[in-house]
């Protein structure tokens, strides 16, 4: 009887000491309503590196067409007016469009942006203005860069949604501003990235050309300019056969003179000599 007794006692004991523990464990893993553990708010921080990034799906290859080219022609403004035909003719948009003038040359600019899909067929109607000189194509193929940043795009939004999550269940100020300042971060790396599919996106869906038009004009022969630098050649020899006129009328008379009176100066000069000497 008492071993029984004893075996009962020490069950009791056994029950309530698990009891209490279970209990103690209970309130230790209670937190207050409303407050965010770190652990939470470091995983909505982390977002960036724990998102997946999207299956592209996607097969459309994106290439960015530029071109150029150079066309001589002996009327530019008559090729330019055909060149502004074509434009017309496949859609394209003008940006920019320019002409000079210069004493020896005439030359026209034009800068155009069209849907991929006309590129080639403008491209080769451009010999019917005038003498292809040059020209080139470049293409530039941007797919890997510009769906990288699409997924990048779509991780970004995510981490963006599950931190406002997080942000309507913080209650403490502390938290609060922790969140804000990483939804405002995460919204400027979704501006930049949003900038940069949009710049790829222009350049892909209009393809670019640049068209260069120019002429070199015939150099004339001035008569007028002729006529006036030989009038001036017959001023200069005329001036010219004065000054052999003048030098033989004067000047060699004067050598003759000086010629013949030397040696008679001379003379007297050595007889007042030979005068003072005997005095």
């Amino acid at each position: 009887m008492r071993k029984t007794l004893l075996l009962i006692s020490m069950c009791l004991l056994i029950l309530i000491g698990c009891s209490e523990k279970d209990a103690e464990t209970s309130i230790n893993h209670t937190k207050p309503a409303g407050s965010l553990d770190e652990m939470e708010i470091d995983r909505g921080f982390a977002g960036e590196i724990d998102a997946e990034k999207p299956y592209r799906s996607e097969t459309e290859e994106k290439i960015i067409k530029t071109a150029y080219t150079s066309i001589k022609t002996n009327r530019v403004e008559e090729a330019y007016d055909k060149a502004l035909n074509l434009v017309k003719k496949y859609d394209a948009i003008i940006l920019n469009a320019s002409m000079s003038e210069y004493d020896d040359s005439e030359e026209a600019q034009l800068l155009i942006k069209l849907p991929p899909e006309h590129f080639m067929t403008l491209f080769d109607e451009l010999n019917t203005i005038g003498k292809v000189e040059s020209k080139s194509i470049t293409e530039d193929d941007v797919t890997e860069e510009y769906y990288d940043l699409k997924a990048r795009l779509v991780n970004a939004r995510k981490v963006q949604d599950r931190l406002f999550g997080i942000l309507k269940k913080a209650n403490k100020v502390e938290d609060i501003l922790k969140v804000e300042k990483e939804i405002e971060r995460v919204g400027e790396k979704i501006e930049v990235l949003e900038g940069k599919i949009r710049y790829f996106d222009s350049k892909v869906d209009y393809s670019r050309i640049t068209i260069a038009i120019y002429s070199k004009k015939t150099q004339f022969i001035d008569l007028s300019d002729i006529g006036r630098g030989f009038g001036e050649a017959i001023n200069y020899a005329i001036h010219f056969l004065f000054i052999i006129i003048w030098f033989i009328i004067i000047i060699i008379p004067l050598i003759v003179v000086i010629l013949v009176l030397r040696p008679v100066v001379a003379f007297i000069i050595k007889r007042m000599k030979k005068k003072k000497r005997k005095e």
